[in-house]
């Protein structure tokens, strides 16, 4: 008969350890305090690979020893399993255990196929910032400008994620603004009055795999219309989209796209972005 084990606990203590970001904490103040050996076990445990019972604990099978052994095997080399835990690539393919965000990853895609309502582990604030362009020859539908996200490997619209950092958080209008004037490589400057950008608005996107850091992640989306603006200078990774193209998720010519939230943006709109005026001025 297995015995039960607490593995709350380990959960608790996991989700403690500060990200890189924060300063580090002391080992005493984590959940438990500096208690580690059944925390290992749990860890085991929640591999699968041993079990319990009141006599103690053992490998559930060969092949669970054996993941042992190379654990062991692992503990006594010079470097670690994943060399790579940075955050300058996405998931990649075809390269084995080299990067976390592949780890990551599987580990993730495997949670959200056992359970496809599995609770996110990454919780996001994003802004985006539509910048329209309208034609006037043939009265041709307008494009919206996107950039190539080499982590995410696919098209997206200009924007990026909020700051935060313990007690602080960046405001939601000041992230579409630092990152409208980064990803256009400061051609434009909002001190200088270059733009404007007018809200439209905030919603909930469908929690999914981030293409970037593998982790099943909730997004909240805060999108923001450029207006004002004069000629932009495209650089080699930026491309016009058009609406077709973000709810289709690729390009005609192949490359993917990240339009996914784009229904949900319409709804609260309630008109599609193809109406939306032209951020440039005349």
């Amino acid at each position: 008969m297995r015995a039960p084990i607490d593995r709350s606990l380990l959960a608790a203590w996991l989700r403690a350890i500060p990200q890189s970001r924060h300063e580090p904490r002391s080992l005493d103040d984590l959940p438990g305090g500096s208690v580690i050996g059944q925390g290992l076990a749990a860890m085991l445990q929640v591999w699968g690979a041993v079990e319990f019972s009141p006599a103690g604990i053992r490998a559930v099978s060969q092949p669970a020893y054996y993941f042992l052994h190379s654990l062991a095997a692992w503990a006594e080399t010079s470097g670690p399993v994943i060399p790579d835990w940075s955050s300058e690539v996405g998931t990649t393919a075809g390269e084995g255990l080299r990067h976390g965000t592949t780890l990551v990853h599987w580990l993730e895609a495997e949670r959200q196929r056992r359970d496809p309502a599995a609770p996110p582990i990454r919780f996001t604030p994003v802004a985006q910032v539509l910048v329209v362009q309208r034609r006037d020859a043939a009265q041709e539908p307008p494009c919206f400008l996107g950039q190539w996200d080499e982590r995410a490997g696919q098209f997206q619209i200009i924007g990026g994620r909020q700051k935060q950092n313990l007690d602080w958080v960046e405001p939601i209008g000041e992230t579409a603004i630092r990152e409208f004037e980064e990803e256009l490589d400061g051609q434009v400057s909002h001190a200088r009055g270059d733009f404007r950008l007018e809200p439209l608005a905030s919603f909930a996107g469908a929690t999914r795999l981030s293409p970037s850091f593998g982790a099943l992640t909730a997004y909240r989306f805060s999108v923001f219309r450029a207006a004002g603006l004069r000629e932009l200078t495209l650089g080699p990774h930026d491309h016009w989209l058009r609406r077709d193209d973000l709810l289709a998720g690729r390009l005609p010519t192949g490359e993917p796209v990240r339009g996914d939230h784009l229904p949900y943006l319409e709804q609260a709109l309630g008109y599609t972005i193809d109406q939306l005026a032209s951020s440039f001025t005349v």
